[in-house]
């Protein structure tokens, strides 16, 4: 049974993770990232298609009123080029001035004029059982988030202190949750979408996502190798007229991860 958890091909709810098993002539980089654009030129014209992607560059703060940077302003423009066409797509952002702009940014780089609606169900915490504050107070002084949440997501034991404080109880299946990501929060919103749709969150969702989406191949081992998502990547769900699904690990820019090392600095 192709949709068995072990087929490495497909998620457990019979996601295709592998783009020609739906007729999509994509293929990734060498990071394991698929480009915005050549999705959505390589779509067939009755498939829809749904990117869930990080916000664009910001300026330094954790607040909601963070801005962009100059950089991630052109970044996101930089993506709506690559989606420039004559149809009007839906955008959707979390509540963060960060994800509303990315999501304006990209429209205007599409040359588009458009309502950004505001979605509480692409918060950064929808891989956490408990508020993502609760998450930072637990590990700020032990390497941070980006650390445990991708020891997390690729199965790493934690450091034994951090189990015995229940840190494992903090976070769901990720290959469950992701699967119920694209059904409860996707597929079930599409009827009432546009054809194409761009949904503009967090990190704290786009890296678990990204992790998922691949099975684990991609490279976003914080702990070991520096690699985080990067700004205006994520993951696009395309659904073929006949129903067929996949979930593919995406980026707008160049790269699909950062290094935060050069965060750091």
């Amino acid at each position: 049974n192709p949709s068995t958890p072990t087929d490495p091909t497909m998620t457990a709810a019979g996601f295709y993770r592998n783009p020609a098993a739906i007729g999509l002539a994509v293929s990734p980089d060498t990071n394991g990232f698929y480009d915005v654009g050549e999705i959505y030129k390589a779509a067939p014209a009755d498939a829809k298609i749904v990117f869930v992607l990080r916000h664009a560059e910001r300026e330094s703060g954790l607040g909601k009123e963070s801005p962009l940077t100059e950089v991630g302003l052109q970044q996101a423009l930089d993506v709506g080029a690559k989606l420039k066409s004559d149809e009007s797509f839906y955008y959707g952002a979390t509540d963060f001035l960060r994800t509303q702009t990315t999501a304006a940014k990209i429209a205007e780089g599409r040359g588009e004029t458009t309502e950004v609606v505001t979605m509480e169900e692409i918060n950064g915490g929808y891989f956490l059982t408990v508020p993502s504050d609760s998450l930072d107070a637990m590990v700020s002084k032990r390497g941070g988030s980006f650390k445990y949440v991708a020891m997390w997501a690729y199965e790493q034991p934690f450091p034994t202190l951090l189990v015995n404080l229940g840190l494992p109880g903090y976070f769901y299946d990720l290959m469950e949750r992701g699967d119920q990501f694209v059904n409860e929060v996707v597929l079930a919103n599409l009827p009432y979408w546009k054809r194409v749709n761009v949904l503009i969150t967090h990190d704290l969702l786009t890296e678990p996502l990204a992790v998922y989406a691949s099975n684990r191949t991609i490279d976003l081992k914080t702990y070991e190798s520096y690699r985080w998502i990067n700004y205006v990547a994520g993951i696009t769900v395309v659904v073929t007229a006949d129903g067929k699904v996949a979930v593919l690990p995406t980026r707008g820019v160049e790269r699909g991860f950062l290094n935060t090392r050069d965060m750091v600095k």
